[in-house]
């Protein structure tokens, strides 16, 4: 995946490079394009998350249509919190702070938070591949293959979840420690 923060830095148009030189006003910008690429990444890590969604309700429908409903609450369940972990990666804290803030999240604890959310890439990776082997092992209707296939999905997106969490602690220590 591209460093999304150069890609936000050549593409500053004429207003915000004429904010980068004036004085008090180019700290604000660097951040707030810094903002800008962790919120436009994490848009792209969620849209990966919605691939794992797409490929568990796949599941569902080769569950139904081999009549095999006694995992459809199971995989149903594994939608949702699959879906609820993509809503909470799009709309995570950003750490937005304004241009006069109380207190101030600086640039090098943005460029951590970044660095922290592109490290998800790897565990939604290992969910993604998690929910296509789910959705071939529904495709057999070998009970143990489905079952096999659902507590795959299930820790892929637990270590997933762990690993989210602590982004947010992560986060609120960075809050505290700009404080």
């Amino acid at each position: 995946m591209t460093d999304i923060r150069q890609k936000v830095e050549d593409d500053r148009g004429l207003l915000k490079k004429i904010q980068l030189v004036i004085p008090g006003f180019k700290g604000y910008r660097e951040r707030e394009d810094l903002r800008i690429a962790d919120r436009l990444l994490r848009e792209q890590l969620a849209d990966k998350l919605g691939i794992a969604v797409r490929d568990i309700e796949a599941s569902r429908d080769n569950l139904a249509s081999n009549n095999d409903i006694q995992w459809l609450d199971k995989v149903g369940k594994l939608i949702n919190d699959t879906t609820a972990a993509q809503n909470r990666v799009r709309h995570a804290e950003q750490g937005y702070t304004g241009v006069s803030p109380d207190y101030r999240i600086e640039q090098a604890q943005l460029y951590r938070m970044y660095d922290w959310d592109l490290s998800l890439i790897y565990n939604i990776d290992n969910v993604k591949g998690a929910a296509e082997k789910l959705k071939s092992s529904t495709s057999s209707s070998d009970d143990d293959e489905i079952q096999k296939g659902l507590n795959i999905a299930k820790n892929a997106l637990v270590k997933f979840d762990e690993l989210f969490d602590l982004r947010r602690e992560a986060i609120a220590g960075l809050l505290i420690e700009g404080a």
